[in-house]
């Protein structure tokens, strides 16, 4: 199914084409989500209240960048408006917190010790190394995903990536 016939689907509230759009798009999203947050639960809420608003506001998606982009950007602001409200009822049980390691990483030690290094800098920066390093955008897509111009994305990610590799040096990483 091409984006338009997607698109098109998505604004008649087609059935086949919101199960198409979730299947497509979903673990893109999840994992933008998840490199932020750092947590599976809350990443999936965050992933199903995404998907929530592109039915809700897909009437109003003009098609001045791809579906793909338009996606990201409702995640995006869907993760800053919990991390908002989160901070408002600062509900957070310091007993309960769990180390929110993936397996994959914590049965590497070279791969946890990038992994605290990444929890401990700010989540924009985070944000920018996930989608150029580690999901492999280039600068150009990863730019419009953010809205914000190639040479924006470059100057943050050289930020990025220094800060990352200051927390690299002060665990003896290298």
């Amino acid at each position: 199914m091409d984006e338009q016939k997607i698109i098109d689907g998505l604004k008649n509230g087609d059935m086949k084409a919101k199960e198409f759009f979730v299947r497509k798009y979903q673990n893109l999203i999840y994992n933008a989500i998840f490199q932020v947050l750092r947590d599976r639960d809350l990443s999936m809420d965050v992933l199903e209240e995404t998907f929530i608003r592109a039915f809700k506001y897909i009437k109003g998606f003009r098609g001045e960048s791809e579906l793909s982009t338009w996606l990201y950007r409702i995640a995006m602001n869907t993760l800053k408006d919990e991390a908002r409200k989160a901070s408002r009822h600062n509900t957070i049980d310091e007993n309960s917190i769990e180390d929110k390691t993936p397996p994959e990483y914590a049965l590497d030690d070279k791969k946890k010790i990038i992994w605290d290094a990444l929890e401990r800098i700010e989540e924009g920066d985070r944000e920018v190394i996930a989608l150029v390093d580690i999901k492999g955008l280039s600068y150009e897509n990863a730019s419009l995903l953010l809205g914000i111009p190639v040479n924006t994305l470059r100057s943050r990610l050289f930020r990025a990536r220094e800060k990352l590799r200051l927390e690299l040096e002060r665990e003896e990483f290298f």
